[in-house]
């Protein structure tokens, strides 16, 4: 079988190194809200909710609405999620792997933590690269104010 190709947009988003990078940005927002590392499972909703355009543009900007909220008023995107994270699960892994390897977050008694700030999004690598670091801190936020399961079955699926 051909290996399969991917349009560059889709490459660069699906990159294990920048995946990382919205995870450990996901991570370090939660940590500072709870004041607590972030549950390893919700890692896993991270990049279903960031990666997606349609979803990304849809999600708000500060965190003063609840996930819940903000899933009964754009319910087409709970609809999804399912088929996404699926999607999305091998690459969560790989992120992980990438992040673990070169210490930009760590595993501490089933939770994540980030031992260093990651850096600020910015729109110079692209306007868009900051867009999904920003909507990856709101993300962990969300995460770190709701439990594990609530979570998924908010999003409609299971660990």
């Amino acid at each position: 079988m051909p290996p399969t190709r991917r349009v560059p947009e889709a490459q660069a988003l699906l990159n294990p190194a920048f995946g990382a990078y919205l995870l450990a940005s996901s991570v370090h927002a939660a940590t500072k809200t709870a004041l607590q590392p972030l549950a390893w499972p919700k890692a896993f909703l991270v990049l279903p909710l960031v990666l997606p355009q349609d979803t990304r543009a849809d999600l708000p900007v500060k965190a003063s609405r609840s996930m819940a909220a903000w899933l009964t008023e754009f319910p087409h995107h709970q609809a999804a999620f399912a088929d996404r994270a699926a999607s999305l699960t091998d690459f969560t892994r790989a992120s992980l792997r990438t992040a673990l390897r070169h210490g930009a977050m760590e595993v501490t008694e089933g939770h994540l933590r980030t031992p260093r700030i990651p850096r600020p999004a910015t729109a110079a690598p692209g306007e868009e690269v900051a867009d999904c670091a920003r909507r990856a801190s709101l993300v962990g936020r969300w995460l770190a104010v709701i439990d594990t399961a609530t979570a998924y079955t908010l999003l409609g699926v299971r660990p």
